[in-house]
């Protein structure tokens, strides 16, 4: 029996019975909508009035509430908003013909709509890509922006066909299928060292992912040395553990920013405050504590 496989069977032991319903919000908490770039925005709020705002953007296939955990351990200091993107959790679906940067204008909509004054503004993964290109794009809408995990390397984003774009369509309406317990148990067997919380929390933003999703667009992108010499607001890059060498590059990337400072966390994967929260939140804090 593998190691992964005796660890899933431990934390199913220990775990108490699946439920048949997705987690409730935390007491306090609410959501609602926003009318920004043309479509309806989804969010959940953890309120926290008169505090600065940080909008916490996702990544891709989760939604707002699969930042549930990272937010309790910073509320009633932030005023967070756990935005659901196009095409995630309620938020309308991605168009066929969406350009490159829709949601990097939803985010920037959004906070118009909203009228936030400077807010923070922490995006995981394709949130994060969203949150550095909005950050060059409109230097004076944010206060800060924090990015887990972003894609700091060039990356080559072959052409879709029709055909590949119609199997993954199918694909993501498959799992939009499956049951909750189901979702669940994938996330257990697959990440275990997720835990069971994150698991209840991460599997309905899987039932929820729009099968539109595969008309996004990638190719478009400038790249993050583009970016990031264009942003001029305190910036920190949460990376993912990694050899030597791809740390080097990531470093020389993260160079490009004015006010910029980039911590690779030891051990961490992609998922980076689920696979080392308590190491995450201590640059976290740090550089929140310093704005």
């Amino acid at each position: 029996m593998s190691a992964r496989t005796l660890a899933f069977a431990f934390m199913l032991a220990c775990a108490p019975v699946f439920a048949d319903a997705p987690p409730e919000l935390p007491a306090g908490w609410s959501d609602g909508w926003a009318l920004a770039n043309g479509i309806r925005i989804h969010y959940y709020r953890a309120p926290a009035p008169g505090k600065p705002v940080l909008i916490l953007a996702h990544g891709s296939s989760d939604d707002g509430r699969c930042w549930t955990a990272l937010a309790r351990e910073l509320q009633g200091r932030y005023d967070m908003y756990l935005v659901d993107a196009r095409g995630h959790g309620l938020t309308d679906a991605v168009r066929e013909g969406d350009v490159a940067d829709a949601q990097v204008e939803d985010l920037a909509g959004f906070i118009r709509e909203m009228r936030f004054d400077k807010p923070i503004l922490m995006g995981h993964s394709m949130g994060a890509s969203s949150a550095a290109w909005l950050a060059a794009k409109y230097p004076d809408l944010l206060g800060a922006v924090i990015l887990e995990d972003p894609g700091l390397l060039p990356r080559n984003y072959g052409a879709s066909s029709a055909a590949d774009v119609e199997q993954r369509r199918h694909e993501t309406l498959e799992r939009n299928n499956m049951t909750f317990d189901a979702m669940v148990a994938r996330c257990m067997e697959n990440t275990p060292m997720w835990g069971y919380e994150e698991c209840r929390q991460w599997a309905p933003s899987k039932l929820l992912h729009h099968p539109n999703n595969a008309y996004r667009r990638f190719g478009d992108r400038p790249s993050m040395e583009e970016l990031f010499d264009k942003t001029t607001i305190p910036t920190l890059i949460l990376k993912a553990d990694a050899p030597p060498d791809v740390r080097k590059q990531n470093v020389a990337v993260a160079k490009h920013l004015a006010k910029g400072k980039i911590v690779h966390i030891d051990g961490a994967g992609h998922n980076v405050r689920r696979e080392r929260k308590a190491q995450l939140l201590i640059s976290l804090n740090e550089f929140l504590d310093s704005l």
